[in-house]
């Protein structure tokens, strides 16, 4: 608990009052094995390592919808950050599609390659036709791959 704590910060499951917001706004809760109200009952009780070894940290899609409704500024999102950095620390299992959003990042500085699109009427738009700047390498792209490589090296066993 005191490294999850330490990584939240000023986080505290203990305000939860369990109104059930944060689990009634999130897109995928119902595809979680605990909802975000149980995430936190669960960091409160000291559940963590059960959490760490669920596939419901990896199923959150960041959209910060718990951390908005909550009426005692508790974040499921901002735990469910913390536990996912622990399971990686531990070398735990996770989704196999992060190492290519790494990898990604490593080779051209983003998660993937802007793409041309087509609209309805099947005409192809990209980010010049649109009037768009042409996207820039991140500014400290070396120690951004420098970083993600050592992620890379130090990660667990992939499902």
């Amino acid at each position: 608990m005191s490294q999850l704590r330490e990584v939240i910060g000023e986080q505290k499951p203990e305000y939860c009052v369990q109104c059930g917001k944060c689990t009634s706004v999130c897109p995928v809760s119902r595809f979680m094995d605990f909802n975000p109200r149980k995430i936190i009952a669960m960091i409160d009780l000291n559940m963590i390592d059960d959490l760490l070894k669920s596939r419901t940290i990896w199923t959150c899609t960041d959209c910060l919808k718990c951390v908005e409704v909550c009426p005692r500024t508790v974040s499921p999102y901002d735990a469910i950050q913390a536990l996912r950095n622990i399971a990686v620390e531990k070398g735990l299992p996770y989704p196999s599609g992060y190492d290519e959003l790494m990898k990604s990042v490593i080779g051209i500085g983003f998660i993937q390659q802007p793409q041309t699109i087509r609209t309805r009427t099947k005409e192809r738009i990209n980010r010049q036709s649109l009037e768009l700047p042409t996207l820039q390498t991140p500014l400290q792209i070396e120690k951004i791959r420098s970083i993600v490589q050592q992620m890379l090296s130090g990660k667990g066993e992939n499902p």
